[in-house]
């Protein structure tokens, strides 16, 4: 068996801010001691890390991983945030973007468009079906909000999802675009060569590698689509990853999630899709008790609380872990309703939980649940967008809170949504330490942490992951700067120097056909 002695590190473990070592054994991808001096005894391999620090891999926990993939396959988004703003900021700027876009792709090429930022558009709507058939060409086309929930698709992709084109504008928010994404995926992955495949799935685990990032919670699967072959193929896939895949079934069906039950390492379920118990501010379709400034209305919760007791008890009585996507404070309380009938005391999972209630928040502090955030889209609000500000009353916007949540010792996790935001922790990280109010700021190493230990407890794998302990795997990256003692600024621009999954440094892909093959052809992981 192979015995790796890595030294010449500042190692930290990640449990405290100041719990530090200098060398760390390592054997079948297994830390196996970590040591102030130097280990008596012969080594297959000495690896020096020259001097840097040493980090214990980070846990993206809630992301849509497939359509992360597809977005770098296809390679479309719509706008970009600079520090000037938001551009284009107006229908005719986008008009122009999609335009050119299509004029590249061919007569029928379906097109996903990301990245459209709602809230920062002068006219502050979604292009109508009209408008897409025009500019697009006669192509099915999707054009995404930056939230994910809300969207407006041309006539022929209308068509290729089943719905009558006739009178209707083409913009879809609220359940009526929550309750298409299954076969709108289908769609956009049926049209996806093996070519573009290979290169977003390099895309993907390149990028999460540069980041440190060893795994990711990957929230997959529509109930609306009946066979779902699409979320089947993607997880025969990523259990060929370099880079490990905890999935996360959306299916208020059991019966659908059973059938991947056999490649889980833990029965797992929801995050949005099915499982959504609203929608998002920008999108006017998160249940709040109040309504939108501008529009005077108020968006409803998607189930009933018996509805919502039903499907979290029978879940959690089949052995699940329950993820479930909650925004304004109407479906937090809903949810949070629910989880406590649960009489497992199985750790489950409260996405986003952005603007609770004061009571709600008294139930998160005295209740064992995790809660996934992702800060960094505040930051982006507070600095570019102002959707908050432009749409919620003040006492709501007061809401947002991070430091109280951390403080209560809550499961407190970071996460980037992405392809909503980017993969990139550090971004999210940033938004922690500079958060939307100065006062719900957190130091950097707690920040960290909602993306190692905290993160691999939310995904029930904190005894493997999370920090540089005897006995967890030897996943780590390495930098040449103290992450625990930079500013906001300096968490933004920190980035490894290379990663390490069990004990191997990262060899990064180069997006080929026959490279993804042979990926293929490697015994499979749990999922």
């Amino acid at each position: 068996m192979k015995k790796i002695l890595f030294c010449d590190g500042i190692f930290h473990s990640g449990k405290s801010e100041y719990d530090t070592f200098a060398y760390m054994t390592v054997e079948n991808g297994i830390i196996t001691g970590t040591y102030h001096k130097r280990p008596a005894g012969k080594y297959t391999e000495e690896i020096s890390l020259g001097g840097q620090h040493v980090y214990p891999c980070l846990i993206d926990g809630h992301i849509h991983m497939l359509f992360t993939i597809a977005a770098m396959a296809m390679g479309f988004n719509i706008c970009e945030i600079t520090d000037e703003g938001v551009v284009p900021s107006d229908i005719r700027g986008v008009e122009k973007k999609i335009r050119s876009y299509a004029a590249s792709q061919k007569k029928d090429a379906v097109i996903a468009a990301h990245n459209y930022v709602l809230s920062a558009i002068d006219e502050i709507r979604l292009p109508t079906k009209d408008e897409l058939d025009d500019w697009a060409g006669g192509r099915p086309i999707v054009v995404y909000n930056i939230d994910g929930h809300c969207s407006s698709m041309s006539t022929a992709m209308l068509e290729k999802i089943g719905i009558d084109p006739d009178d209707h504008d083409g913009v879809l928010s609220g359940e009526a675009h929550e309750r298409i994404q299954g076969t709108l995926t289908d769609v956009i992955a049926s049209s996806i060569t093996l070519r573009k495949l290979a290169k977003g799935i390099a895309e993907f685990q390149n990028k999460a590698a540069a980041y440190g990032i060893n795994i990711v919670g990957a929230l997959e699967g529509n109930g609306d689509s009946k066979e779902d072959r699409t979320t089947s193929f993607i997880v025969k896939l990523a259990r060929h990853f370099d880079i490990g895949v905890r999935f996360y079934f959306q299916y208020i069906d059991i019966s659908k999630a059973e059938k991947f039950a056999k490649y889980q390492k833990n029965l797992r379920i929801g995050g949005c899709g099915d499982w959504e118990m609203d929608g998002a501010t920008g999108s006017h379709s998160a249940a709040f008790r109040v309504p939108f400034l501008d529009t005077g209305e108020t968006a409803p919760c998607y189930y009933t609380q018996e509805q919502v007791d039903q499907a979290v008890l029978e879940a959690d009585r089949k052995g699940y872990q329950i993820a479930s996507h909650a925004i304004g404070e109407a479906a937090i309380e809903r949810l949070i309703e629910a989880l406590g009938k649960t009489e497992s005391g199985r750790l489950h999972r409260i996405e986003h939980c952005e603007f609770h209630s004061d009571d709600s928040l008294e139930k998160l502090k005295k209740r064992r649940y995790a809660v996934m955030m992702q800060p960094g889209y505040a930051w982006i609000d507070k600095r570019y967008l102002h959707t908050y500000t432009r749409f919620l009353p003040e006492e709501i916007v007061k809401r947002l809170k991070f430091k109280t949540l951390y403080d209560a010792g809550i499961c407190l996790c970071g996460s980037s949504d992405s392809p909503v935001q980017d993969l990139n922790p550090y971004l999210q990280m940033m938004g922690m330490v500079d958060f939307y109010t100065p006062e719900e700021s957190v130091t950097a190493f707690e920040a960290f942490r909602t993306y190692t230990s905290n993160a691999a407890k939310a995904i029930l794998e904190d005894d493997e992951y999370g920090t540089l302990e005897t006995g967890k795997h030897a996943d780590f990256f390495i930098a040449d700067k103290n992450f625990f003692e930079l500013d906001a600024d300096g968490v933004r621009d920190f980035r490894p120097s290379k990663t390490y999954y069990g004990g191997k440094p990262y060899r990064e892909k180069n997006g080929s056909v026959p490279e993804l093959i042979k990926m293929m052809m490697t015994k499979g992981h749990k999922v």
